[in-house]
């Protein structure tokens, strides 16, 4: 359940998006823009000083990493979330292995194709 709160000058602000809610959306995520193409993963929200980035996808544990201060921000989780769910549904398939952590032609053309289904409209 999603909380919102006052802040010292009587802004409504959104509170941070839980674990729960957040796996409710990559499940609608992978229902809508990955159909027919199972998947399971779990999903961890952490507040490590040592991760750097927005989120993270850990192939052998199948889990997608979101960090804690992404939570806040639903449109930049979004992106991060949807971002992971390309690397997983692309290793789910084999074909997401580059050792060097780079985006290969085909994970940008996922991107492209999730854009062209309007999964980023609202979001940049």
């Amino acid at each position: 359940m999603t909380h919102y709160f006052i802040d010292d000058q009587w802004n409504l602000i959104k509170g941070p998006l839980s674990v729960d809610e957040i796996s409710k959306l990559a499940n609608e995520y992978q229902d809508k823009y990955f159909p027919g193409q199972k998947l399971t993963v779990s999903i961890q929200v952490t507040s490590s000083a040592q991760f750097h980035g927005a989120g993270c996808y850990e192939p052998a544990a199948k889990r997608i990493w979101l960090a804690e201060r992404v939570t806040e921000f639903e449109n930049t989780l979004k992106i991060a979330l949807l971002h992971e769910m390309i690397h997983a549904n692309m290793h789910a398939r084999g074909c997401d292995a580059d050792p060097n952590h780079e985006h290969p032609p085909e994970f940008k053309a996922e991107v492209k194709r999730l854009m062209a289904l309007g999964a980023y409209d609202d979001l940049l």
